[in-house]
């Protein structure tokens, strides 16, 4: 039998990781987070991306994976543990939700790739690696919205989710 092309990685300082998001987010719904170690290279991102995405029981999106520059990653990354998707209360301090998304865009190394659905809510626009404006999502689960962040290096696929209920 072959081996699977992704790995759930159960170290302990990413679950710890995982722990303190949602310790921080204890007023609202809780984020997925995971992180799979790839045990071979993916043809493509969107290869890796979907993968994942099914193994958490979302629908890929295929070539409908948006790619983002890493400024725009961190301002996902951080907006999705500050607060709900569908109301723009603060339920992370701004400083905090900083600190907890660098800690997840830590996971990957320097030469990582990120990747969206489109564009759910948010004080800030997102961008694609070409510079166009997002306008729109396509939803990979059930909820209302969903919104978040997957991240691709060479080792690695990081995930970071969203869904929210209005």
């Amino acid at each position: 039998m072959a081996e699977p092309f992704l790995i759930l990685e159960t170290d302990p300082a990413i679950e710890g990781l995982w722990v303190a998001i949602e310790t921080a987010r204890a007023q609202s719904y809780p984020l997925t987070g995971a992180a799979f170690r790839l045990t071979r290279a993916p043809q493509t991102p969107h290869e890796a991306l979907d993968a994942a995405a099914r193994e958490l029981d979302f629908q890929p999106l295929g070539p409908h994976w948006i790619e983002v520059p890493r400024r725009i990653a961190v301002k996902i990354a951080t907006h999705i543990i500050a607060h709900d998707l569908a109301y723009p209360d603060e339920i992370v301090p701004a400083a905090q939700a900083s600190e907890l998304a660098g800690r997840v865009l830590a996971l990957v190394g320097p030469q990582a790739r990120y990747f969206t659905n489109g564009a759910v809510s948010g004080e800030f626009a997102i961008y694609d690696v070409q510079g166009n404006e997002v306008i729109g999502w396509r939803s990979l689960s059930d909820a209302p919205f969903d919104h978040g962040l997957f991240a691709l290096d060479d080792r690695r696929v990081i995930v970071l989710w969203a869904e929210d209920a209005p």
